[in-house]
């Protein structure tokens, strides 16, 4: 059964139970207030007689009427099954009696017939108006309840055609404005669907920085396996050789670890460790014997980081350098500045690469994820034909 159908029916048997209750309650209210009424008056017309009675019991006059009759003990029309009743208010549903002693020989009766009362008279007119009311007022509770239950409906509706319609490349949703329990449901499922599409970039991410740094050593690494496969080379070249492959395996392993962990958890592992800037870039130019770099050292900073991302952004940025910079006799000229909160690294860039660098900046957003995994600030800026990067860290 859908959730509008079973909450109209709720509303409805709500209404109509609370109706029925009423009516009952109604009924029994107006047949305990006559009878109070009806005695009052029974008390009142008793203290009327019991005094006419004692001024001059000759002129006592008894109320015989359709629904009141009096009668005084002694009289031959007393009926028989009222002789035996004691003084007091007696009351059934047939009539309400009241007997009173006038004096130590007369006792006053006097019986209400409820029968012809003004209830009773209209009992069937009164039911009738009863079962109307039961009727209007579970209408007017189903209406109420369908009504709610589309309220209530149409933002599940909605959430439920956002969740089946979402891109599976991009799954996200717009979280609904409620404050109710539905809407913190439906910020719950867009924060998962955010988690998840978060998840696939990075996958994607992987997918697009491993093909795109992972050729370079693996161009390497077949390079140099043709070269041992030569009969002919030296054992200078062989050995030559081997030296590359290490290098690239090493360059291939640290890549892949670090994409690794960035498509595992969108940060790296606080594996920290002081970095020796001195050794990094020696390891660094080590693998870029084409770049001249130009230090400009303010001062060295004391801090700690994830060796292995460092060393991948420094080999990024040179490999960028190499691949699109300009280059004079085949030396490509970088000035790199090192202060105490920042590095920055600058190269002009190759006329072919001037208007549009499409190649330049997609290796450098490996560079930008890889700060933001490490915390630190990544920045790039093209002044004509000059290319700066700059990484801000804190010192500790």
């Amino acid at each position: 059964m859908r959730f509008k159908t079973r909450l109209t029916l709720a509303f409805g048997l709500f209404a109509f139970l609370l109706c029925v209750l009423f009516a009952l309650l109604l009924d029994e209210s107006l047949t305990t207030v006559e009878d109070q009424i009806v005695a009052s008056l029974l008390a009142q017309e008793a203290d009327f007689l019991t005094d006419r009675y004692r001024q001059d019991p000759g002129r006592l006059v008894l109320p015989d009427l359709e629904q009141l009759r009096g009668f005084v003990s002694g009289q031959p029309n007393l009926p028989t099954w009222l002789q035996s009743l004691e003084p007091g208010l007696h009351e059934n549903r047939n009539y309400i009696l009241l007997i009173r002693d006038l004096d130590a020989e007369k006792r006053l009766y006097l019986l209400y017939d409820e029968s012809s009362g003004v209830l009773d008279r209209h009992e069937s007119s009164l039911k009738l108006i009863l079962a109307m009311l039961v009727l209007i007022v579970s209408v007017v509770g189903i209406a109420l309840g369908f009504y709610q239950a589309r309220l209530l409906a149409r933002p599940v509706e909605n959430l439920v055609t956002q969740v089946e319609g979402v891109d599976t490349d991009n799954p996200e949703i717009t979280p609904l404005a409620s404050k109710d329990e539905i809407g913190v449901l439906s910020r719950a499922y867009a924060d998962l669907l955010d988690r998840l599409g978060q998840y696939i970039q990075r996958e994607k991410a992987f997918t697009r920085y491993a093909s795109h740094e992972l050729m370079t050593p693996v161009a390497i690494i077949n390079n140099n396996l043709e070269l041992l496969q030569n009969e002919n080379a030296s054992a200078a070249i062989q050995a030559r050789a081997i030296d590359r492959l290490q290098d690239a395996v090493t360059h291939m392993q640290r890549q892949i670890e670090i994409f690794l962990m960035l498509a595992r958890e969108g940060q790296l592992e606080p594996t920290l460790q002081p970095l020796d800037w001195d050794a990094l870039w020696n390891d660094t130019i080590g693998h870029f014997p084409q770049v001249s770099v130009t230090m400009q050292v303010a001062a060295e900073p004391r801090i700690q980081a994830n060796l292995a991302a460092v060393q991948v952004m420094l080999v990024n940025i040179m490999s960028n350098v190499v691949k699109h910079g300009a280059h004079e006799d085949g030396i490509f000229n970088v000035v790199l500045t090192l202060d105490d909160n920042s590095l920055t690294v600058s190269n002009r860039i190759a006329r072919s690469e001037q208007e549009e660098a499409a190649g330049y900046e997609f290796g450098l957003e490996i560079n930008e994820k890889l700060c933001e995994a490490i915390g630190w600030r990544f920045g790039t800026r093209r002044d004509g034909e000059v290319f700066t990067v700059s990484m801000v860290f804190e010192a500790d």
